[in-house]
């Protein structure tokens, strides 16, 4: 007998099985809020413990956090000169910004704070500078994260409000 085609109960195992597929593999390349948020608040989160380590290191020459005036990012620079960020290892300036086309997948997202200078700054011990604990948020729509930052201890929790 000479076959062609796919019966019907073949036909639906197949499609099955590729809707199956298809419904494990759209969630893992979404790119939802929550997973946006949590990998800015662990740069943020990374680059305010830079900061300290920095400070602690060198405290003649400590080094901020300084808070974009739009929101959209952060830069590290000397607490003396805090228009210019320093350098990383790969001599770029040590920038992070929401809309800069590298970083398409955190467009969208805002920095948001009370800090009147916009900046976070440790003393050589490594306790906040800021007086009072500063509040520190990334929000992206109705979806939020909150940096806690300890004032003694310096170091950085991330809650979901």
């Amino acid at each position: 007998m000479n076959r062609r085609g796919l019966t019907l109960i073949e036909t639906i195992a197949v499609l099955v099985l590729v809707l199956g597929i298809a419904g494990l593999a759209i969630p893992l390349l979404g790119n939802d809020a929550g997973s946006r948020l949590a990998a800015a608040s662990m740069m943020l989160r990374d680059d305010l413990e830079q900061a300290r380590y920095r400070t602690i290191s060198d405290p003649a020459d400590p080094v901020t956090l300084v808070v974009d005036a739009d929101g959209c990012g952060w830069s590290l620079a000397r607490d003396a000169d805090r228009t210019t960020p320093i350098l990383r290892g790969d001599g770029e300036p040590w920038t992070v910004r929401f809309d800069d086309p590298r970083t398409t997948d955190l467009a969208g997202i805002r920095v948001v704070t009370d800090l009147t200078d916009r900046c976070v700054r440790f003393d050589p011990r490594g306790v906040l500078v800021n007086g009072a604990k500063p509040s520190m948020r990334l929000e992206l729509g109705d979806d939020h994260r909150r940096l806690d930052i300890g004032v003694v201890s310096g170091l950085v929790a991330i809650r979901r409000d």
